[in-house]
């Protein structure tokens, strides 16, 4: 076989978020489609963990019965990295917990949709699209994915532009082929930004900040498979757990951020229209940074909502003026 001629390049891969109707089946060329706004992402190839019986007593080989690529264990991870403008992270987070109208609450109730069975009508799952991302020179797509973080995080460098991370998980084997969306919403747009924060308080401290993270994540399993394909009969989630961090000048005001008291205080990121609401926050840990520019505080959080009803946010990240 003489090598291929064909080179790849990330640059030449436009990537697009499919919504699905059924699981298992990819989002028709017809479909919903969103083109990301991409900084830089990352695939799983297929490579099923394979598993070695123990030895044989007298031989110190391994015989090649010994040996199994586990098909249904097969797990394929996504990691898309994207500017925070309002449409990719809307998109983002209707895709983790169901809500993408601009308030993007995950409530202690979240999500609505909680089962996810092979070729059952679902508009959760999503195709990711990579055109031009087959080893051949064609597309490359990952059917049924499910979300299964959201990361957000801005600060003084990079010019202050917000940045978004999205992970995502699939139990079907990626398709290569021709898949050519007929339409798409764009999510191209100007990502909000660090230096426009006016609201920036933590315990009703307002504090002088150099950078913020949020990450809300949780876990996806595949369960059961097919005997003839090894498809995934059904995801189970877990349940999502929501942290962060952030930086600030360490002084007066950031000494008076509460700590070590079990009881929730408030966490208010604003610029007018991108905001971060968090109205049950505990702190984690904290550290200073004694550096030759000011010494700095770091608190890590962790997010709740107040279980007095289940309807209670745990975050809201609105992106539309209110």
């Amino acid at each position: 076989m003489a090598i291929s001629s064909n080179i790849q390049h990330k640059k030449e891969v436009t990537v697009y978020i499919g919504t699905e109707t059924t699981m298992g089946t990819a989002t028709l060329a017809a479909g919903t489609w969103y083109k990301m706004d991409i900084i830089d992402y990352s695939i799983s190839e297929i490579s099923a963990p394979l598993e070695v019986a123990g030895a044989r007593s007298g031989l110190y080989g391994q015989g090649e019965s010994m040996a199994k690529h586990r098909r249904d264990q097969q797990m394929y991870d996504i990691e898309l990295q994207m500017y925070g403008g309002a449409a990719s992270i809307d998109r983002i987070c209707g895709a983790l917990f169901e809500d993408s109208n601009g308030t993007n609450a995950l409530l202690g109730s979240s999500p609505t949709t909680t089962i996810f069975k092979d070729s059952a009508a679902n508009g959760v799952p999503v195709t990711i699209l990579f055109e031009n991302g087959g080893s051949g020179g064609n597309d490359l797509w990952f059917i049924s994915c499910l979300c299964t973080k959201l990361s957000l995080s801005y600060g003084l460098g990079d010019g202050g532009s917000l940045k978004l991370t999205a992970g995502f998980t699939t139990g079907y084997d990626p398709v290569e082929g021709t898949l050519t969306p007929t339409t798409s919403t764009d999510t191209y747009g100007k990502p909000f930004n660090f230096h426009d924060l006016s609201t920036h308080t933590l315990d009703a401290a307002d504090l002088l900040l150099s950078d913020v993270s949020l990450d809300i994540s949780r876990s996806v399993s595949r369960v059961g498979y097919d005997s003839a394909t090894y498809k995934p009969l059904k995801y189970t989630i877990g349940q999502y757990e929501v942290s962060g961090s952030l930086s600030c000048k360490r002084d007066s005001n950031s000494d008076t951020v509460t700590r070590n008291s079990s009881v929730g205080v408030v966490l208010a990121l604003s610029d007018g229209t991108f905001k971060i609401d968090a109205p049950d926050v505990m702190v984690s840990d904290v550290s200073s940074d004694t550096a030759e520019d000011g010494w700095k505080s770091t608190f890590n959080f962790k997010c709740f909502f107040n279980d007095a009803t289940t309807v209670n946010p745990i975050v809201t990240i609105t992106t539309v003026a209110e």
